[in-house]
């Protein structure tokens, strides 16, 4: 059917229940016909006299103007009679509702067959809502009639053709010859008819047939174009042996040719339609594009048959964000780009994730390897979180791959590569295998990959639509003002709005340790949000650290993680960091003074002397944790506030060592404080402190603020309130600048 969608109502289209539907014209009377092309009825029409039946719809329907709208129906003699004919017309109004008609639409008489058969093709016409218009009428006519004849019409259709109108700019006139073939123009060596013998859609298809072997060329009207924007020139073709291109030729505001697109060399079936595409973006200066069919016959007398020829615009149709571009992408016209080592790669329609065709890939037995080199539709922006998802499927049973980022700077150097590790464990479907990465500093191009290890020979698998799109699972890490580590995640909602995530730091040895957030551990968090921003001030100091996030599923069974490159934070040589971990504002460096602490571990023992025995009974327990006294050595009023000032809450503090020292860092509760001046001299500042310490395990609770957040730039925010509460949802948003 042309029409996916009829606009006249089921009763009007089809009159199973009754007539009430339509009104009868001169010399007509409507009845409900129990001949039926569908359903179980159809609309009856019997002339009074000798002549025309006529009836039109009751009501008219909504149309847009510049629309274009096709309207057919089909029609049967009631008595096998000779010289009758039908025709079915459009008659455009600018009300609902009286007024005459703006102007008609009426399709070429169809001459019904003297039989009792219903007669197809059915009589069409396909045109374009008038400017004004707003609403439109049907009318069904058949000419040679007896007086007391009857004739019968059925499925009487109405609405946008199935042109795909989003995408194509070509005139569904041209698209469908439905109407006729005058819309194209023979170039050389070649014969234009219709026909109704095959049809992708409708009842016509369009074909071409070669006057003498060679190159044949036919081309469909210009449709206008914008620079730089994608199309897909697209039919379905059916021959025999020789193969055949779709080309486009593109032209500027004079007409002048001034760009060729040659497309891929198709290989058609005669006993099946084989879709044909031409990728290509519209170059510099182009203002119109044709469409050119172009076979190569081998002989005269040669036939190709082609139908709906479109000229897609594919913007709507592209992945938002895409560095790929589509023709490499999406492999609709061809394998473009593709550098495939160990297997072989050809267009197949078997299975595809989008548009007509994957591209499959065979192994040849061992390693392979599918590389793409994008050259990105965008320029890549430095420090950009992108993923890449390679939607892959495995029909013959699951398959291990890796996907792979590099990363390239101007020279085609690596700048940085990221690999994930995937299995299609699922041989119905595609699996998208989607990974991330943050673009480093001059990226201005990347090479994507998918590798596959000890691969049986002759095993199949498909890829297509391959994505870098902004988005993924990442997390950025970049030293921040108070000794801590700003945290960037990304990607959280990738997974799904019922994952959860975890972000924990790493040490060097492969130990984990949990990132403090507002409220407590990053652990197995809810998904709120596509981002999350916070600071670990209880990174070490001076050493390169990495973190990890990881979202997983509901039932844990699929997951997904990054690990950031890694950061190194300052660290001073002589001072020591004591922080507040719940509250990272009350944080101070301080300079170590002589001496270094004298670390005692607590014995935890009974010792009991047992009669008649030599040597002692001793019930033990672990040892305690460290205790010892920390100098540290204060030279303005400044610092000594400072401390003051973090000793004050009496909390368990963080305390940090310098890279080195053979000192780990360790949670301490303080305890009686000493500060002793270094001269008796009431103007000289300078202070020892005498810190007693005890180790303690790392204190449960999330952070608050930041170690720089104050009053005043909370103040500096804006002149007014107004200014500081907008875009904040609560006093925690105030309170810690988020």
């Amino acid at each position: 059917m042309s029409v996916p969608t009829n606009l006249l109502s089921a009763n009007v289209e089809s009159v199973e229940t009754d007539v009430s539907g339509w009104t009868a014209g001169a010399n007509t009377t409507l009845f409900k016909s129990t001949r039926f092309y569908a359903g179980a009825a159809s609309l009856g029409l019997q002339a009074s006299a000798a002549g025309t039946v006529t009836a039109t719809t009751a009501s008219r329907v909504a149309v847009t103007a510049g629309s274009v709208y096709q309207a057919y129906a089909y029609f049967v003699n009631l008595v096998a009679i000779a010289g009758r004919t039908s025709t079915i017309r459009i008659s455009w109004y600018s009300a609902p509702t009286g007024g005459s008609a703006i102007s008609t639409s009426t399709s070429t008489a169809t001459t019904l067959t003297t039989t009792t058969e219903w007669n197809t093709p059915p009589p069409q016409v396909t045109a374009a809502a008038p400017a004004g218009a707003t609403h439109a009428a049907i009318t069904v006519t058949v000419t040679g009639l007896g007086s007391g004849a009857q004739v019968a019409v059925d499925r009487i259709t109405f609405g946008l053709p199935n042109n795909n109108q989003t995408y194509n700019v070509m005139p569904y006139t041209a698209s469908s010859v439905e109407g006729d073939a005058s819309e194209w123009t023979v170039l050389e060596n070649t014969t234009l008819t219709r026909t109704t013998a095959l049809a992708f859609e409708g009842w016509y298809s369009l074909v071409l047939t070669s006057t003498a072997a060679g190159q044949m060329r036919a081309m469909g009207p210009a449709v206008s174009v914008t620079p730089g924007t994608t199309y897909m020139a697209q039919m379905v073709a059916r021959n025999a042996s020789p193969p055949m291109r779709v080309d486009i030729y593109w032209y500027d505001s004079v007409g002048t040719q001034i760009l060729t697109t040659t497309g891929n060399p198709w290989t058609l079936s005669s006993s099946a339609w084989t879709p044909c595409n031409t990728v290509a973006v519209a170059p510099l200066d182009a203002a119109t594009a044709r469409l050119v069919i172009a076979p190569t016959a081998t002989a005269g007398g040669q036939a190709w048959t082609c139908d709906i020829m479109r000229f897609l615009n594919l913007t709507p149709a592209l992945v938002p964000g895409n560095l790929i571009p589509y023709a490499q992408s999406d492999v609709e016209g061809g394998i473009t780009g593709w550098t495939v080592t160990g297997a072989t790669a050809t267009l197949s329609t078997a299975y595809a994730y989008n548009g007509d065709y994957s591209a499959a890939i065979v192994a040849a037995g061992g390693d392979l390897t599918i590389a793409l080199d994008v050259t990105p539709v965008t320029p890549i922006i430095p420090g950009q979180s992108y993923q890449l998802k390679v939607p892959t499927r495995s029909p013959s049973g699951a398959l291990p791959f890796t996907t792979r980022f590099e990363w390239l700077d101007a020279t085609g150097a690596v700048l940085r590569d990221r690999w994930q590790s995937w299995v299609v464990t699922d041989s119905s479907g595609w699996y998208l295998g989607p990974s991330g990465d943050i673009a480093p500093e001059g990226a201005v191009s990347v090479r994507v990959s998918v590798g596959l290890v000890d691969v049986p020979g002759g095993h199949t698998f498909y890829v297509d639509r391959v994505q870098i799109v902004p988005g993924g699972l990442t997390v950025a890490a970049t030293p921040a003002a108070g000794g801590g580590a700003a945290l960037v995640v990304s990607g959280l909602s990738s997974g799904g709005p019922d994952w959860t995530w975890t972000l924990v730091r790493l040490d060097g040895d492969g130990g984990t340790a949990p990132v403090r957030g507002w409220t407590g551990d990053l652990t197995d968090q809810p998904v709120t949000g596509d981002i999350a921003a916070i600071t670990d001030y209880e990174a070490p100091l001076g050493v390169p650290v990495t973190w990890r996030v990881t979202i997983t599923s509901p039932s844990g069974a699929s997951w997904r993680n990054y690990t950031c490159d890694p950061v190194t934070l300052l660290a001073d040589d002589t001072d020591v960091w004591l922080k507040d971990p719940g509250l990272p504002q009350r944080s101070v460096q301080l300079t170590v003074g002589t001496p270094m602490p004298t670390w005692r571990t607590t014995a935890r023992q009974g010792v009991s002397q047992v009669r008649g025995r030599r040597l002692p009974v001793v019930i033990s327990d672990v040892r305690g944790g460290k205790t010892g006294d920390l100098t540290v050595v204060t030279e303005t009023t400044a610092e000594r506030q400072a401390l003051e000032w973090v000793l004050s809450a009496g909390s368990i503090l963080l305390l940090q060592w310098p890279p080195g020292w053979g000192e780990e860092d360790m949670y301490v509760s303080v305890g009686d404080v000493s500060a002793a001046p270094v001269a008796d001299h009431a103007a000289f500042h300078d202070r020892t402190w005498v810190l007693p310490l005890t180790e303690v395990d790392r204190p449960i609770g999330g952070v608050t603020g930041s170690a720089t957040r104050t009053w005043q730039l909370v103040k500096d925010a804006g002149p007014t309130w107004a200014d500081v509460l907008s875009g904040k949802t609560s006093w925690l948003d105030i309170y810690t600048g988020a």
